[in-house]
This record gives C-alpha cells, sequence and structure tokens, in this order.
C-alpha cells in the first residue's frame, strides 16, 4: 500500500510507512506529481528491505575511521575550534569504538550521554551540561556529514534530547568592585588596561587579544574588529575612556595588547586576573562578565538590543536580550516614572476644575 501524501505547507510529496515496527518518513524532493512519488517511494522500500537484510551495497564504515578519514579534515578546514574537535572526538571514539555508524543509535547515544554526565572530570569536579550538549552536538555534526556522505539514512542524534541547562550568568561588577579590582592590580598596567578596553567596549577576550593597530581608526574614533566569534567583522566606537588609553600605549609590537614575554600576541591573563579577583575579595567573576558589565552598563544608560546587537557582535538578538534584562537602575527609574506621569495628571485635572465652565 503506497503511503505518500503532499504538504500543505510546503508542496513537497513525502512518504510515511512501518517496517518491522519502525516508522520511515522521508521527504521526496524532486517527486512533482502523485505518481513519481510513489515512484520513489518504491525505490525506498526496496533499499529500506536491503539494508534490513544485508543486501545493500553501501558501506557500514566503523564510527572512528570516518571521524579521521572525514570529520577531522572538514574541522580543520572550516572550524576555529579544531583543537577542541580533537580532544571531544577521543571521548566519542573511546565510548563508541568498534561500532560502525549505524549501529550508534539513538538509545546508544542517550546511554552515553547519561554516562558522560555522570563521568566527572579529571579534576574530580561534576561533569557540566553545557560540556554534555557540546559533544553531543559535535556528535550531531559527525552523523550530519555522514548523512550527506550517503553512508546512513538520517542522523540518530536528532532524536535524542539535550539536557536543560540554565547556565546564563547575571554577575555584574559593581562600581566599588571595579575600583578594587583597579587597586589589586597595582602595578600591572598591561592587565589593567586590557580590563578598562573590555569594560569600555564589550569585546571578548580573544578580539581583545587578536587587536592589532591597524585596526584602531583614531580619526573615525573606531575599531575594527576581525577576528570575531561570528566569523564577521564589526565596527566598535571607542569612548574617550578607550581613546585616552590607546593614545598613551606605546606602538612596539604590531599587537596593541602584546606579550610581554614574546612582544606577539597575547594567549592569557587568567592567572593575574584570578589573583587580583582574590585580593580584592571578588567572587564568581571571570574574565567574560567584563563584557556582561559594559553590556549592562550600556542597556542602564537606555540603548535598545538592536544597538547592542551589533556592538556586541551578535548573530541574534536573542543573544543580546540577556544584557537587556531589567537591572535595579531601571526598575527604579521605570516606577519613578510613575510618578512623573501622576504629577503630570494631577496638574492637568487642577488646571481643568480651575477653567470657568462654558456652558450656558
Amino acid at each position: 500500500m503506497m503511503t505518500v501524501s503532499k504538504r500543505k505547507s510546503t508542496g513537497s510529496w513525502t512518504c510515511d510507512f512501518y517496517y518491522n515496527g519502525q516508522r520511515i518518513q522521508r521527504t521526496l524532493k524532486f517527486a512533482r506529481t502523485k505518481k513519481e512519488a510513489e515512484q520513489a517511494e518504491a525505490v525506498i522500500m526496496n533499499q529500506v528491505f536491503q539494508q534490513a537484510y544485508g543486501l545493500d551495497k553501501k558501506p557500514d564504515k566503523r564510527f572512528e575511521d570516518f571521524i579521521v578519514e572525514t570529520f577531522l579534515p572538514y574541522s580543520e578546514a572550516n572550524k576555529k575550534s579544531f583543537y577542541l574537535d580533537v580532544l571531544i572526538c577521543r571521548v566519542l571514539v573511546d565510548a563508541f569504538k568498534g561500532k560502525t555508524l549505524r549501529q550508534i543509535t539513538p538509545p546508544v547515544i542517550e546511554s552515553f550521554k547519561q554516562k558522560f554526565l555522570a563521568t566527572p572530570t579529571k579534576f574530580g569536579r561534576k561533569r557540566s551540561k553545557t560540556s554534555v550538549n557540546y559533544h553531543l552536538s559535535i556528535l550531531s555534526k559527525i552523523f550530519s556529514l555522514a548523512v550527506d556522505a550517503d553512508l546512513i539514512e538520517s542522523n540518530p542524534s536528532f532524536k535524542v534530547k539535550k539536557l536543560k541547562n540554565n547556565n546564563q550568568r547575571e554577575r555584574v561588577l559593581s562600581d566599588d568592585e571595579e575600583s578594587r579590582l583597579f587597586d589589586s592590580l597595582g602595578e600591572n598596567h598591561l592587565v589593567k588596561n586590557i580590563v578598562t578596553a573590555a569594560l569600555h567596549t564589550g569585546m571578548r577576550r580573544g578580539e581583545i587579544f587578536n587587536l592589532r593597530w591597524f585596526d584602531v581608526d583614531f580619526k573615525r574614533e573606531l575599531i575594527q574588529v576581525r577576528e570575531s566569534k561570528s566569523g564577521k567583522k564589526r565596527l566598535v566606537p571607542m569612548n574617550a575612556t578607550v581613546k585616552e588609553l590607546l593614545t598613551r600605549l606605546e606602538r612596539n609590537s604590531e599587537y596593541v595588547f602584546p606579550s610581554p614575554k614574546t612582544n606577539g600576541k597575547l594567549t592569557d591573563i587568567k592567572h593575574s586576573l584570578t589573583r587580583a579577583l582574590k585580593v580584592a575579595q571578588i567572587e564568581e567573576f571571570c574574565f567574560h562578565d567584563l563584557r556582561h558589565t559594559a553590556a549592562s552598563r550600556m542597556a542602564d544608560a537606555g540603548a535598545d538590543a538592536f544597538t547592542l546587537m551589533k556592538i556586541l557582535g551578535h548573530s541574534d538578538i536573542r543573544m543580546t536580550t540577556r544584557y537587556t534584562h531589567a537591572t535595579d537602575k531601571a526598575i527604579r527609574r521605570a516606577v519613578t516614572n510613575l510618578d512623573a506621569s501622576r504629577q503630570f495628571s494631577d496638574q492637568s485635572v487642577t488646571e481643568v476644575k480651575r477653567q470657568p465652565s462654558r456652558l450656558p
């Protein structure tokens, strides 16, 4: 029995049938008529039958071989996070070693998800849901490439739900904490300058470390971010504080904030910043919170989400709205505005009462 149907929303033909208790659904991209859709479904049914009895000619490649031969070369050519992908692939290969791509089903992936979440990190800490979800994302990409290579019919990761994780940080540096932080940095002018730049531009750590002098336009008072997380270039305005900071810096390297040891690109300031935060008694604060602080302060000053989106370089405005949350200052300002509105209303009513009636 043919089970093809045409979707009203897209106008495309689909087939939907069961084989040995498994539901098979396909979109028939090239079918234009019902007859063509039925012919395409017959081909798919034949493929399912051949796979079930091992008659298909497509090779069932081993998972670890596909990673080495296909995924890692893809990652190295297209992703900045190639090194991280290598580390994640080591975990995935250990988990699915010996299995072929078709043997890794949704229940197998679900089992991996639960076991990996329950496994402590190498430092003995509880594994975060974010880490588990990132591994699942890489696994899904691996299977997507396998689908593109026509090695499997569908991505089994699509049927495995990621862990719910509310990890949005609301940490903002207060004025008092900012003063204590700069005091604790003492003569460490490099970190002081970087923290100042982060607080007054909202740029990411990597963007600041990658900043070169030819990216700084003093005439137009703009900073061009060439290497952003989204891969897109953007312009960040310089305020008076940033302009004064960059004007007085020495230009003894192509980088604005060079490494004191190599005079090349700076790689990290985590040790110095962590030590200063400890001395200043500032808890649960990291470098990225400087960006959050800058965005929150701009929002408090009246910047709308679309403006912040451009400055911060977000590709989705939903990422920006987390910075425009209602802060204490914004809440107090909103309630205070009610007083002004009430006073205006009372004044208008009083003036109306004082006016003589024009009725006969």
